[in-house]
């Protein structure tokens, strides 16, 4: 299965690596991360650590988080009692015994929005479903910028422009072992001023525990992602102009009672010879709030989570990476 794995991998992301290995930072929008308020707030530490529906922007594989929170049948209650395997068996499992003959679907909504700097906001919202034996996701994010100032060659003002880029997903993970793999096909559309553009590309990631204390992680996002102009417009050249993809390695390491959780990121845009690196930190105060703090590619992060019946509440804090102003994130999660 690994082997399958890692060629249906090679097919599907060294030919988006290499047909954009020339291009600049186009579709750039994609890459802003403000999405999920601990995921920021863990400086964007995320890729090893997402385990829920944020996972369809920081990490596709992450969805196979939902499969944990999945009910078993009876049947399969029965089964792992036969191989004694009774750990893998919840109290709630055994509740609802003799209630269902099939596994309960799991249903996770979010939805976050962020207040930027320099007159700039930013939203995601997404839904995620366990089904076909994986997860399910689909979800859109969304950046916009209003009034930005437009100028000639000369330096000479022209006009206020409006910008706006959006991303759709279509997400779905699947375990393998102890491997979880996750893909999300995208549809982007960037709109700056009276120019529109349409396009789209692939995001690939995977989560593996080494050990029980130790998760690494890799994502692959923007393969073979590209836009084109809508229309014929004078002086724009009407061809699919690639993005550069950026790689993201990640690894966590998680304390023996899980409420603390440390985790690094290391990421690598195609387009330029630096690296970033992005540090977060987790601690659980209770079963309910949830602390994090972090360092994005240098810049503080900070925020927390809230967590009562089957709704989490997320705020996080950070500066901004244009002009080190303050950002401000919301988000909402639910769980059904």
């Amino acid at each position: 299965m690994n082997i399958r794995f890692l060629a249906l991998w090679a097919l599907l992301v060294i030919p988006g690596l290499l047909a954009a290995q020339d291009a600049g930072s186009r579709a750039a929008f994609t890459r802003g991360g403000y999405a999920g308020a601990k995921y920021i707030a863990m400086g964007r530490a995320s890729e090893v650590v997402v385990d829920d529906v944020f996972a369809i922007y920081w990490n596709p594989a992450g969805l196979v988080g939902l499969k944990a929170k999945e009910r078993l049948s009876s049947e399969e209650i029965r089964d792992r009692a036969k191989k004694g395997d009774v750990s893998a068996i919840t109290e709630e499992d055994l509740i609802r015994f003799s209630d269902d003959e099939g596994p309960r679907t799991v249903i996770q909504f979010g939805v976050s929005a962020a207040l930027l700097d320099i007159e700039r906001e930013a939203g995601f919202s997404g839904i995620a479903f366990t089904a076909f034996k994986g997860v399910v996701g689909v979800g859109a994010y969304t950046i916009q910028s209003k009034k930005i100032e437009s100028r000639d060659e000369y330096g000479n003002y022209v006009k206020d422009i409006n910008y706006s880029g959006s991303v759709g997903y279509l997400s779905y993970a699947w375990v393998s072992g102890v491997t979880s793999i996750g893909f999300s096909l995208k549809g982007l559309y960037e709109r700056i001023g009276e120019y529109s553009y349409y396009g789209g590309g692939l995001d690939a990631g995977v989560q593996t525990e080494v050990v029980p204390f130790l998760r690494v992680g890799c994502m692959v996002s923007d393969i073979a992602a590209g836009l084109k102009p809508v229309n014929n417009y004078e002086y724009i050249e009407n061809q699919y102009d690639f993005a550069s993809p950026s790689i993201k390695v990640s690894a966590a390491f998680t304390s023996r009672e899980s409420d603390f959780v440390l985790a690094v990121t290391g990421v690598r845009k195609l387009e330029s010879n630096t690296y970033e690196l992005n540090l977060g930190v987790s601690y659980a105060l209770t079963e309910a709030i949830s602390i994090y703090g972090g360092l994005s590619n240098s810049y503080f992060t900070t925020g927390l989570t809230v967590t009562l019946l089957n709704l989490e509440f997320g705020y996080a804090f950070c500066y901004d990476n244009i002009n080190s102003g303050y950002n401000n994130i919301v988000s909402l999660m639910m769980e059904f």
